[in-house]
C-alpha cells in the first residue's frame, strides 16, 4: 500500500527544493572572491599588512580602531580553512552542475 503524501512532506520537499542553491557561474566567482583573493592576498602582502596593522594598533589611542587593526591583522594571515571550504565548495559545484 502506497501512502498518500501528506501536506508535511510536499511541503518539507518544496521547501528543500527552494533552499537549494542554484548553481551558475556567479556562483563560482563568488565563491572565488570570498574564499581565495583574500588567502592569495594575504600569501603575497601578508606581512606588510600585519606590520602596518600592528604599527597601527600602538600608536592608536581608540579602542574601536585598535579591534578595527586586530581583524586587519587576521585578513594578513594564511587560513587552510578558508582553502579547504574554497575547494569543497568548488567540487561541489561542479558536482550539482552534472546533475
Amino acid at each position: 500500500m502506497d501512502k498518500e503524501p501528506t501536506k508535511r512532506d510536499i511541503f518539507k520537499a518544496n521547501l528543500l527544493k527552494q533552499l537549494k542553491p542554484k548553481t551558475s557561474w556567479g556562483s563560482l566567482v563568488g565563491i572565488f572572491v570570498f574564499f581565495f583573493l583574500p588567502e592569495i592576498i594575504a600569501f603575497f602582502w601578508g606581512d606588510r599588512i600585519i606590520a602596518y596593522s600592528n604599527f597601527m594598533q600602538q600608536h592608536t589611542d581608540d579602542y574601536l580602531m585598535q579591534k578595527m587593526y586586530g581583524y586587519l591583522k587576521m585578513f594578513g594571515e594564511n587560513s587552510l580553512f578558508n582553502i579547504i571550504l574554497g575547494f569543497g565548495l568548488i567540487g561541489w559545484f561542479f558536482y550539482e552542475r552534472r546533475k
